[in-house]
Order: C-alpha cells, then sequence, then structure tokens
C-alpha cells in the first residue's frame, strides 16, 4: 500500500558480531545478571496496577538507598543529566542565585544548565585533584547568600570524594538548599542523605547501580518540598515533581498520569535496588571499599601514580591515573582494549590527557577483577613503553 510514494529506501539493518569489553570505565558498568533478566519482564503500562506495585517498590528502595526518610523520592524518566535538571529547575528559579562549588566536568554541566533557565551562577573552585573545605563554602555562602548550594559528592571527572559532613547545616545557617550530585557515588560509597541534611540529591543507574543508563533516582528533602510548593516559577512540565509526585504515588493518595515510563528501566531499576537491599549498604560499600583498596595496593606495585594526591579524597568507585610523561592516554586505553578487550576511558573535561578513569563498581566490585584490570594495565604500559 502506497509503495509508489516510498522514496527513501529501507536501509539493510543486520546483525553485528560485537565481543562485549569487561566494563571498567566510570560508567556505564557491567549489569548485574538480575538485571539483564529484569529489562526482558513483562511490559507494564501506567493503568495497571502492577505499575503501581513497582513504583512503591522503587520508591522504598530509594528511601533506604539515599537514607532518607523523605516520602518525596522517584525517579526521573532519563540519564543523570535527566536528574540534575530537575533538581536545579524545581528547586531554583529564575533570577535565583546558585552556588556551584566547581571543581570537574559535572559541575560545569550544572552551571550550562542553570543559565539555560535563567538563574544566576557564582562559581567558586578548588583545584580538580582535591575537594571543598567548609570554610571556603561557608566565605561564599555568608557572601552571596545564594538560592542554593550545587557540589558534586563522588566526581568520576577527577576521581575526587566530597566530605559531607556539616555541608547541609552550613547551607541551612545561611538561608540556601544543598543540592548534591551522587551519580557515581550513590551505592557504592557512603551516602547519608538526612544526616547531612542535603535537599536535593540525583542520581543514575548506570554507575554503582550496575543498570542501564536511562532513569535517574531523585530524592526531595522537607525543605526542598516546602520550596516547591511555594515557589513563584514553573519548572518544565516533563520534570515537575509536583505532577511526577502524582504519579509515582509518593504521599500515597495519588494514581495519576503524567508520562509513559519505561518498563524495562522500571524493571532495571527495581533490580538494582533489589540486589543492594539483600545485601545491604553496610556490605555493599565494603565490597567496593576492598576491591578499590586492592586495585590500588596493585596498581602502586606496578608503579602506576595517582592523580588525586590524598588517598582520603580518592572515589572508592573511579580513580584516576597518571601515566608517564610522554604516553598517551587515549592511545593507552585503544591498546588496553585491543589487546585485553578491557575498556576504561581517558579523562574528560579538566582531566582531558592528565588522567586515565578507571571504574571497579557494583558488579564488578570484586578483587579478581581488580588483579584482572591491574595485570592488563601494566602489560599495556609496557607494550607501549617499549615500542617508544
Amino acid at each position: 500500500m502506497h509503495s509508489d510514494k516510498i522514496k527513501v529506501p529501507a536501509p539493510k539493518i543486520q546483525n553485528r558480531q560485537f565481543v562485549k569489553p569487561l566494563l571498567c570505565g566510570p560508567g556505564p558498568c557491567d549489569y548485574w545478571p538480575s538485571v539483564t533478566e529484569a529489562v526482558a519482564y513483562p511490559c507494564i503500562t501506567p493503568n495497571c496496577e502492577e505499575f503501581y506495585n513497582v513504583l512503591d517498590e522503587i520508591r522504598a528502595g530509594l528511601q533506604y538507598i539515599f537514607q532518607t526518610q523523605s516520602k518525596l523520592v522517584l525517579a526521573m524518566s532519563g540519564a543523570g543529566h535527566a536528574g540534575m535538571e530537575a533538581v536545579i529547575n524545581n528547586l531554583v528559579g529564575p533570577g535565583e542565585t546558585l552556588l556551584i562549588a566547581a571543581r570537574g566536568v559535572w559541575d560545569q554541566r550544572a552551571e550550562i544548565i542553570a543559565k539555560r533557565l535563567g538563574i544566576k551562577v557564582e562559581v567558586t573552585r578548588v583545584p580538580m585533584n582535591t575537594t571543598f573545605g567548609l570554610e571556603q563554602i561557608e566565605t561564599e555562602l555568608k557572601r552571596l547568600r545564594p538560592a542554593a548550594l550545587f557540589i558534586t559528592h563522588g566526581d568520576s571527572s577527577t576521581g575526587t570524594v566530597q566530605k559531607m559532613d556539616g555541608l547541609g547545616q552550613l547551607c541551612h545557617k545561611y538561608g540556601a538548599l544543598l543540592l548534591v550530585d551522587t551519580v557515581v557515588s550513590l551505592g557504592g560509597h557512603p551516602f547519608f542523605m538526612d544526616e547531612y541534611e542535603a535537599d536535593g540529591v540525583f542520581s543514575s543507574t548506570q554507575k554503582a547501580f550496575s543498570g542501564p543508563a536511562g532513569i535517574s533516582p531523585v530524592a526531595f528533602s522537607t525543605r526542598a518540598e516546602e520550596k516547591i510548593n511555594n515557589r513563584k516559577h514553573e519548572p518544565s512540565f516533563y520534570f515537575d515533581v509536583k505532577l511526577l509526585a502524582k504519579q509515582w504515588n509518593c504521599y500515597g493518595d495519588t494514581r495519576v498520569y503524567h508520562h509513559t515510563m519505561s518498563p524495562p528501566m522500571l524493571w532495571a531499576l527495581r533490580a538494582c535496588l533489589q540486589e543492594v537491599s539483600n545485601a545491604t549498604l553496610p556490605v555493599v560499600w565494603a565490597r567496593n571499599a576492598a576491591s578499590t583498596a586492592h586495585f590500588h595496593k596493585r596498581l602502586q606495585e606496578y608503579g602506576f601514580e595517582f592523580f588525586v594526591p590524598k588517598p582520603e579524597e580518592r572515589l572508592t568507585t573511579v580513580t584516576t591515573v597518571v601515566l608517564p610523561k610522554g604516553v598517551n592516554y587515549l592511545e593507552f586505553t585503544a591498546v588496553l582494549r585491543e589487546k585485553h578487550n578491557i575498556l576504561i576511558l581517558e579523562g574528560r573535561g579538566p582531566t582531558e590527557g592528565k588522567a586515565l578513569r578507571v571504574g571497579i563498581m557494583g558488579a564488578n566490585a570484586r578483587t579478581e577483577v581488580a588483579d584482572i584490570l591491574a595485570d592488563a594495565m601494566a602489560d599495556t604500559l609496557n607494550t607501549m613503553l617499549s615500542s617508544s
């Protein structure tokens, strides 16, 4: 029918041969086997009871992994940037000031998003291989009196982890909300939303969750709820947490359609949370810490150097590694992939050409993976040095 109107021919899309590498970059990561199974579960629609059962289970799992008693927890349809934009868009209005504590590429992305939303942005910085002290943050909070502070907990571009103790209390002292990026840290490094008094927190599933990219957990404090309920601006329809809270039945009395969520993403997130809940957070955190500590020990035995000088500021999930002078970072990742079928990534943003980004987290947080990776990296470096 209507074949005479077809002007663009059908493409020949053929099956491709692909040998999956061991994913040891800063994300995405290898899936848990249970997640691989979950994405093939039956399709559920926003009009069936099982849909709301799944949402309830996801929300309970998110309260656990964020360590919050807040009811306003849910997941955005979209990758980590969807969570970032939703948190900023719902909590900071046009003309208000957002203070960004910048040390990596994701803080730069927050600045871009905020400026596009008409938000006034102020930035305070530290060297990219270190983290912030409370004194520097307080000086800026006191001077600017911003609506919110944005800070990244675990930064995958630099391999640093920000100490959170006292940060929320400091923000509230000066009337600011605390917005936190936990995309690469949540589920792999200890994080306590309520204890830290964080107000808007977002994450994503393709890192320490060991799930697919495409769905992003978010959580809001009671202070954030108050701001949302009394805000003078309207966020984008797709990211409006007021509307999404009704679809997610956050308060137990609404079942309202907002948009059609991806069933495979919901099942996958549910499976990720089930893995963490069954193991328990302390066990998961300890497993990630132990595998990374073993990896660091092996790297040091081979003579590799770390980009982040202070061990206490190194992120558990992603390690940044410095290569000897003259060794090309992009070429190193290519040789590692070719010889050992292991994927790691070179630096991004401020660390481009300065470090490798190596991830051992989630399903790969095992000492045997650490050994395989360290040995392969040493072999790759020897190959490159011997051929130069």
